[in-house]
Order: C-alpha cells, then sequence, then structure tokens
C-alpha cells in the first residue's frame, strides 16, 4: 500500500474514533443515587475499575433493594457495604452499586373491595388514608380497587387531597379479581416507572374473577420487576362459611322435620382455595423482598400499614453486573447475605432476564 493511500485512510476514519471514545459510558461513584442513567457499553464488556471509578452498563445492572431487620423485627440501618455479599446461582458477585441514602417511592395502595372483606368500608378507608400521611411528602402512591374488576382510582401522586377523594372513591361490590388487579400494576403501570416501588395489597388472596389469568401467571411476572409487595391478608373463611349456611334452604322430611340443603362450594369457598390464597400471599412478598402480614382487627390494620411505611423509609440499594452472560426468559436464584449477627435478610430471591443482549 502506498504512502498517499495511507495518509488518506487515516484522515478518512480519524472523526469514527474520536466519537467511539467520545461515547464511552459515564462514570458514577458509589455514592451516585440513579445509576441506571449511564450509557451502554457497545462492546458489552465486564466494568473496569480506574481510580474508585465503574463504567456502568445500564442494560446489566440488577439492582436488589434489601431490607435488614435485628432479633426484634427492627430495621437496621448501618449496615456498611463491605458486610454485604450478593450470589447469583450460588456464585458470588462483586458489589458495583450501594445506597442506604432514603429516596422517593411510587407505591400502588390496592384494596379488594369484594363482599368478603371482613372490614367495613369506612375502616379499610381511614387506615388507607392513615397510612398515606405516614409516607414522606416526595413519595407518590396510586390507588387501585378491585372486585369483579381492576379500578384506577388515582395515578400516582404526592398530592394528599386527590389521595383522600380516591380512597373515599372506593366502593364495596361482587367478584375479585386480584390478578387482574396486581397484573395492571406491576406490568402495565409500573413497568412505566422508574426508581423504587412497591405494592401494598389489602386482601384475603383469593381470586375468583379474573378470567385470563391465574396465580402462576403473577408469581411468574414478578421475577421480571424490582417491585416490593407487602401483602395485609386478613382471612375470610369462617364468614364465608357462615354467609352459606344463612343462605341455606330450608327442607323438610317425611315426618316434617326440617333440614338444610346448602349448594355446592363455588371457587372462593372451598378450603383449598383459601390453602392457595395463603401460599400465594407468602409467595408475593418472599419471593419480592417485602412483608407478609397477617391481621384481624382494624387496630393490627392500622399497625400493618404504620410498618410497611417505617420498613418503606430503610431500604438498602444494592447492584451488581453478573458475571456471566445472560440468557433470555431464564430465571436467576439470588442469595443476599450480611456478616453480621442475629439479623434477618430480607430481599428479591429471583429474577428473569428480559432484556435484548446489546
Amino acid at each position: 500500500m502506498n504512502t498517499a493511500l495511507i495518509i488518506f485512510l487515516l484522515i478518512l476514519f480519524t472523526p469514527y474514533f474520536s466519537s467511539a471514545q467520545s461515547g464511552r459510558a459515564k462514570t458514577y461513584s458509589e455514592s451516585s443515587s440513579n445509576p441506571l442513567q449511564t450509557q451502554a457499553n457497545p462492546q458489552n464488556e465486564k466494568p473496569k475499575v480506574d481510580d474508585d471509578e465503574i463504567i456502568r452498563i445500564n442494560t446489566d445492572l440488577i439492582i436488589i433493594p434489601v431490607q435488614i431487620n435485628d432479633s426484634k423485627n427492627k430495621p437496621v440501618f448501618n449496615i456498611k457495604q463491605q458486610e454485604f455479599k450478593i450470589f447469583e446461582n450460588g456464585v458470588e458477585q462483586e458489589i458495583a452499586y450501594f445506597s442506604n441514602q432514603e429516596q422517593p417511592f411510587t407505591v400502588a395502595l390496592v384494596l379488594d373491595m369484594s363482599y368478603s372483606s371482613v372490614f367495613k368500608l369506612q375502616e379499610i378507608q381511614a387506615a388507607a388514608f392513615a397510612f398515606v400521611n405516614q409516607l414522606r411528602a416526595d413519595d407518590k402512591v396510586m390507588v387501585v380497587s378491585f372486585d369483579e374488576k381492576a379500578r384506577v382510582l388515582c395515578e400516582p401522586t404526592n398530592n394528599r387531597k386527590v389521595l383522600k377523594l380516591a380512597i373515599e372513591g372506593a366502593e364495596i361490590s361482587s367478584g375479585t379479581s386480584l390478578y387482574t388487579a396486581l397484573d395492571l400494576v406491576l406490568n402495565e403501570k409500573f413497568s412505566k416507572i422508574s426508581g423504587r416501588k412497591a405494592v401494598v395489597l389489602l386482601s384475603d388472596g383469593v381470586d375468583t374473577s379474573s378470567k385470563k389469568l391465574t396465580s402462576a401467571n403473577i408469581l411468574n411476572s414478578i421475577g421480571e420487576t424490582d417491585t416490593l409487595i407487602y401483602p395485609i391478608k386478613y382471612d375470610t373463611y369462617d364468614d364465608v362459611q357462615k354467609n352459606r349456611k344463612d343462605n341455606a334452604e330450608v327442607m323438610y322430611d317425611d315426618n316434617d322435620r326440617p333440614y338444610l340443603v346448602m349448594k355446592p362450594k363455588e371457587k372462593g369457598e372451598r378450603e383449598e382455595d383459601y390453602r392457595n390464597a395463603n401460599e400465594f400471599l407468602k409467595s408475593l412478598s418472599a419471593q419480592t423482598g417485602g412483608t407478609l402480614f397477617r391481621i384481624n382487627s382494624t387496630t393490627n390494620l392500622n399497625q400493618a400499614f404504620a410498618k410497611i411505611a417505617e420498613e418503606l423509609r430503610k431500604i438498602y440499594s444494592l447492584g451488581y453486573y453478573p458475571s456471566n452472560p445472560r440468557q433470555i426468559g431464564v430465571r436467576y436464584a439470588v442469595n443476599v447475605r450480611v456478616y453480621r449477627q442475629n439479623l434477618k435478610v430480607k430481599a428479591k430471591e429471583s429474577y428473569v432476564w428480559r432484556k435484548q443482549p446489546n
């Protein structure tokens, strides 16, 4: 190749090399509160550490919300980064992002408005609004109610007057479309919202009206979300059975002695429905890192809401870049450990990789 041709090629490609260098991903220190805004590394290379700065790849960074409680179930918020360890499929991962700073939450308040509710409507509304008032000023809340249908009563807002009107707009009705309501929040509404997110669900966990969705559909989809779920569970089984007995038909035998004839148990009235509901709510909280609360009175309801508001103020965020390439649709197990005695660690147990590779 002659000298003139070489010079020509260098002049031609110099702008390309310059733009490639300037397109390098932004760097964030460990105190960064929003690592997800960094640019993708076009080579999908492993992050490089240089002078305490980490090259972030937003398509690969896995963020895990973590809660730490002591033996008395009180939040612990003085854990240092070096005390945490994260394992994916049993392999330790390097923690690339750490934050214990209080950050705004978007909370979906999901209220079961079916006739099976053991609480009066006014009790639910009062407890729900008391919960809203315990959140921070910059936290946003959306209100969703469900009976036979799921209804968005209020999009995410921190306007307390709007939230009060939305909560007051909830009405008791027939049917229970729990799965539909959760799908609406997790896969439609929250999929468009970034930052910290949580669902507070008040329900007995029994679904009678969702036509296209099952509990398995919801549990599979939560592997793709970073949303914490806090179910507040009340038991309606005894009330449902009493209602069946009250509505039984009175018949008479050949000797004119009365006896009750009850209809066969329908969906939502069987013992197995309540066993499945209990396991479903347990899985929702365990797999997302939330907490399951069991309540039986208005006092317990208020205490549960207060505890959730407290926990939301004490969330750690840990981030890591997986050491192995991701595969679309594969579920990866996550285990977070804290090297300090007598602490309870609550964190997301797994996730499903859905993002397209670079």
